[in-house]
């Protein structure tokens, strides 16, 4: 199954002298013209934007049933004077997003909008002998590239968009919510540590990331002060990057299921995330899957959504005040519409930002095959809700499953449950029985 969708660029993304032209799809009733400008410097803007399509056409993991790559073109969010790329490796394991905001460039966000842009092998090329002492130019979709017949030529891309790019999107800002600041080192002393690093494959050791007295060491102990990953692999595009970086910033969440490795410039940072195992990619997290089942519920996120206004940050305060609501529930409503693209996430920051995913979004929820099931459960009456609430016993195919409470903790008897733990979402069994339960309360 597929999001059939259209990309229709006006020209190919060039690098004509000192003007970088990156071409974006249009969108009705949006600029197509984002930025124009100058980026104030061309080396390391070219590094970094180079390194997001390096991670984005890279793959870290490959099951036995893998199928070609067909969606490589990054992602790029314009509004409120910043402009962010983003995209996933083909296996979803990781993620990297680069914010330019208004210290990085000489000119002005003319527009806004989330759309894809045309990171083209020709492009990478000409990016990689941009000089210090040139002059770049920086003009996303730019409106001196017109659509003509004869000598400019109309690339037209049909692209059919896995939902395990929509999936991950969603996720990826739900864990980067839940995060927070971990170990903090100059950029010199995070270059040290990166080119330390083994340089064979990790892919099947967890390792942990601690303090050390020359700055960071790796380590296979557990520590609940460390960030945890595995693979060293994923981390090798922030190596050439770290000499010039003010800093790195390492992020996880309290499980250690994620991590994110911010480097900071002036005017700019980049940011990849990466799941614990390389196996794991986005898509499967169900980190976001309990949001999603309170989307149609709440009159709240009708009047959240209606206050946004491609805000660079998003102030929970001011909504709260506006709406005459609490913050908490105001949070609570942000996270919700996350699952939905309509929000991401800024981890420097902790706050959210406003933006629109250049997909139909209608149905995004019916992408996730565990939320789907859990709708069909209940819709076939396989849920059975103990008298006090605290648990139920759902029929799937020949088997029954318990759903028990226990300390405000979930648990299943299914398999998935048995192998996971939680680890990776909830179970369709919990989801069904948490679905009947709200639509009780509704």
């Amino acid at each position: 199954m597929s999001a059939e969708h259209a990309y229709h660029y006006e020209a190919s993304s060039t690098l004509t002298g000192s003007t970088l032209s990156l071409v974006t799809q249009a969108h009705a009733g949006v600029s197509p013209a984002f930025f124009r400008g100058r980026l104030r410097q061309p080396r390391l803007s070219a590094d970094l934007l180079t390194a997001v399509a390096l991670v984005v056409g890279s793959r870290f993991y490959t099951p036995p049933n893998a199928k070609a790559r067909q969606f490589t073109d990054p992602i790029v969010t314009a509004g409120a004077g910043l402009l962010r790329f983003e995209g996933f490796s083909a296996c979803a394991s990781a993620w990297i997003r680069l914010d330019v905001d208004s210290d990085g460039y000489d000119g002005e966000v003319v527009g806004h909008g989330t759309t894809n842009v045309d990171f083209n092998p020709p492009l990478r090329q000409a990016l990689a002998r941009v000089r210090d002492t040139d002059a770049l130019g920086f003009d996303v979709a730019s409106t001196a590239l017109t659509l003509q017949h004869g000598d400019v030529a109309v690339v037209e891309k049909k692209v059919p968009l896995p939902p395990r790019w929509l999936r991950s999107l969603v996720e990826v800002q739900s864990y980067l919510a839940s995060m927070t600041p971990r170990l903090t080192v100059s950029g010199p002393v995070a270059l040290r540590f990166l080119r330390s690093m083994p340089r064979t494959t990790t892919k099947n050791t967890p390792l942990w990331v601690v303090p050390a007295a020359a700055g960071l060491r790796l380590t296979a102990t557990a520590d609940p002060a460390g960030v945890r990953f595995t693979d060293v692999t994923r981390l090798r595009v922030l190596e050439p990057l770290a000499a010039r970086a003010t800093s790195l910033t390492m992020y996880s969440d309290d499980r250690g299921l994620c991590s994110a490795w911010v480097l900071s410039f002036a005017g700019m940072r980049l940011t990849l995330a990466m799941t614990a195992e390389v196996w794991r990619g986005f898509s499967g997290e169900g980190q976001a899957l309990r949001a999603m089942l309170r989307t149609d519920t709440a009159e709240i996120i009708a009047r959240v959504r209606g206050a946004l206004s491609w805000q660079q940050l998003i102030d929970v305060e001011a909504i709260a005040s506006e709406l005459g609501v609490a913050s908490d529930l105001v949070d609570d409503t942000l996270r919700v519409l996350g699952t939905s693209g309509l929000v991401g996430y800024d981890l420097t920051a902790q706050r959210y930002f406003h933006r629109v995913l250049p997909f139909d979004l209608d149905n995004i929820a019916d992408f996730n095959p565990r939320l789907v099931a859990a709708r069909a459960l209940v819709d076939a009456g396989a849920v059975v809700t103990d008298k006090d609430g605290g648990g139920a016993m759902v029929s799937s195919g020949d088997v029954d499953y318990r759903v028990k409470v226990v300390d405000d903790d979930e648990r299943c008897t299914c398999p998935w449950f048995a192998k996971h733990q939680g680890e990776r979402g909830p179970c369709k069994h919990v989801l069904a029985f948490n679905l009947l339960r709200d639509r009780g309360n509704s």
